[in-house]
Order: structure tokens, then sequence, then C-alpha cells
């Protein structure tokens, strides 16, 4: 199965901050992760594979790829990185950490995957999948259709269930 989630901003104590619709109740950042990995792994089979367009982690905790490394090995499936505007270390230091790719953006059958969703206003024709935009809404233009973590209650979302949205 194909699953899909964004802005998941692990080790990224400010996100504790931003109440995007009451989503981001935690206390701390480990409170934060737990929820995260917890429901990641309730829906993700070891096989599945998973893509995350954008903002995986940030902050003193994401420095290295060996901390990234750290949190791909507890999560099950097969992982994917569209690069967000938070996701700061080194392309190919997130493929030695256990990302099978990394992408600015990419095609997914008719699908864009992309962090930042504003291409869907300049070429409405395309179907968008993205991240970035945390508690605005899942689909804030008919074309595009948000997977941020806040707009999922913490789980990914199944490429089934996107497409059987779709309108």
């Amino acid at each position: 199965m194909i699953w899909f989630t964004a802005d998941e901003h692990y080790y990224h104590h400010n996100m504790l901050l931003f109440r995007h619709n009451g989503a981001r109740n935690f206390r701390a950042t480990d409170e934060m992760h737990k929820v995260l990995k917890q429901r990641h792994n309730e829906v993700v089979a070891k096989d599945d594979v998973v893509y995350h367009l954008g903002d995986f982690a940030y902050g003193p905790g994401a420095k290295s790829w060996q901390q990234i490394e750290s949190l791909l090995k507890v999560l099950n499936g097969t992982h994917h990185l569209i690069l967000g505007n938070h996701d700061h270390i080194k392309p190919f230091d997130y493929v030695e950490a256990g990302f099978q790719s990394v992408h600015t953006s990419m095609w997914l059958e008719d699908f864009l995957l992309i962090h930042d969703p504003a291409i869907a206003g300049v070429i409405p024709d395309i179907k968008v999948i993205h991240g970035h935009t945390h508690g605005l809404g899942k689909r804030l233009k008919p074309n595009t259709y948000g997977v941020s973590v806040e707009l999922t209650d913490f789980y990914p979302v199944s490429f089934d269930t996107i497409k059987a949205e779709w309108v």
C-alpha cells in the first residue's frame, strides 16, 4: 500500500507553540514523537511505501543523518522524501539515513507530489498532493489535497483514500 504524510517536524520544539486548530496540543516533543510514531505504525505495514511530503525533521535533533536514521528505523515502510522548507541536511545524507529517494517534487500516476502547493494556483489542471499548509484545510483548492499531520489526526493517508475522496 502507498501512504502520504507531511510536516511531522520531528525534533522541532517550536511546533509546540503553534496550535493549528488545536492539533499540536503536546506538552513536549517527546510526547509529539510518541504519537507520530505510534499512529504511523498503526496503519503502515513494514512492506508499504511512504511518501513524506516535506518537513520531516528540524532543529537540534535533526542536524545529522544518524539522527534521521534513528527515526526511520522505528517507522514501518519504505520511505521517500519530498524536501520541504525545514529539511536542511544534504539530500544524499537523507539517503544515507534510510530514505530510498529524495526529491524536490515528483509525479506518481497523475498526481504531483510536492511540499508547498503554490503551483496549484498557477497550474489548475494538475492534481497536487502536498504538505506545508498545516491546519489550513485538506482541500485548499479543488486540485489540491493536503496531508499535513494536523489535518489527518497524525496518521498517514493512503493513496486509495485520496483517490476516493478526489472530486
